[in-house]
Order: structure tokens, then sequence, then C-alpha cells
């Protein structure tokens, strides 16, 4: 027996979201099959997707992929300023804690004034003590909140919350700021300016 059409589509949507995981639905864009959300909560307010990117090394080998969350309200050009901002970072390929730490150090430095740096310096050291290794599908976040400040997590798993907007900058601007990591990945990870 064959259903009609008016039973068969609200049928059909009743499995699949029965059938698959709540999340499988969600709008998403995919980049070298990294899935990335279009909307993500951040405490009380929803960030959109500004932009994805894979970072390369050597120019064939993928580090990971990322996808930068902002409010639509904010211009690309204010992402450093003490707004909600989440990074989404991951991973191809296992990393090290101490690898991290070290880029890290090196990257805020290149970014950052002698004064500031200065003033930072406790939260980055506990920042570098945070970091874990990572084996590849791992997923880091950065999600800053201006009242509350920088959550570091790993799948999910709180790491840490480091205060200050001037932490924040610094971290952010490894990825996003005037001396990135890679500026290809950052403009794309801005999108349109």
């Amino acid at each position: 027996m064959m259903l009609p059409i008016k039973t068969l589509i609200p049928t059909l949507l009743f499995f699949l979201s029965t059938v698959l995981p709540s999340h499988a639905l969600d709008p998403v864009v995919t980049i070298d099959g990294v899935r990335f959300a279009l909307i993500c909560q951040a405490d009380k307010g929803t960030l959109k997707l500004r932009g994805v990117a894979t970072l390369r090394y050597l120019k064939f080998i993928r580090a990971y992929a990322g996808g930068l969350y902002m409010p639509e309200n904010v211009l690309s050009n204010d992402v450093l300023s003490d707004v909600p901002k989440r990074l989404v970072l991951e991973y191809f390929q296992s990393i090290e804690a101490e690898d991290f730490a070290e880029a890290t150090r090196t990257m805020v430095e290149k970014n950052t004034d002698t004064e500031t740096l200065s003033r930072i310096a406790p939260a980055l050291d506990r920042l570098c003590l945070a970091y874990r290794t990572v084996a590849p599908k791992d997923r880091y976040a950065l999600t800053y909140i201006p009242e509350k400040g920088l959550d570091l997590s790993l799948n999910d798993t709180l790491l840490g919350t480091f205060e200050g907007a001037d932490f924040a900058r610094a971290i952010f601007s490894i990825w996003i700021g005037e001396k990135p990591i890679n500026k290809h990945f950052r403009d794309r990870l801005l999108g349109p300016r």
C-alpha cells in the first residue's frame, strides 16, 4: 500500500528524527571532513559561524580545521575587541601539550607589546600548563565572554578560565591578529571584512 505524499513526508521526517542523532539534522558547514555548526551557544548568547579554514604546513599536511564564531552584529575588523567570540580547532594530527605551550608563547610574544606581555604572563603560564596532548579528531575550543573571561576546553571538557580582555586578545591574536600563525587561515576565518 502506497502512502499519500501528505503522509509520507511527515512520516519520513519523524523516522529520521528518531533514528539520527539530533545534531545530524543541525545546519553545518564542512571543511576537509570536519563539521562546524552554523551557530553555537556561548553563555547567554548565540554566536554565528563567521568562517572556516584548514591550516596546512609544508603546503600539503593538514594540521587542523578551525571555525570562528562571533555575534552577527560585530564586524570582522572588531574581532579582537572586547566582544564574545569562540574559536574551535579540530586536529588532524597528534600534537604534544608541550608543543602547544611553546607555540602559544612564541605567537603571543610576536603579537603583544612588552608591557601587556608582562601583565598577562601569569595567565599565559596557567594556560600553557592547562594544555593536553591531542589526537586526531580532538577539539580545542577557546570561548571568550567579556564578563566571564576566556575558557579553554578540550572535547567539551573545561580545562581553565582566564580573566582579562588583554589576555583574550593576545591568545586570539595567534590565529586572527596582525601577525597570525597563517594569514590565509586568518582571512578565511574572518570572512568578508
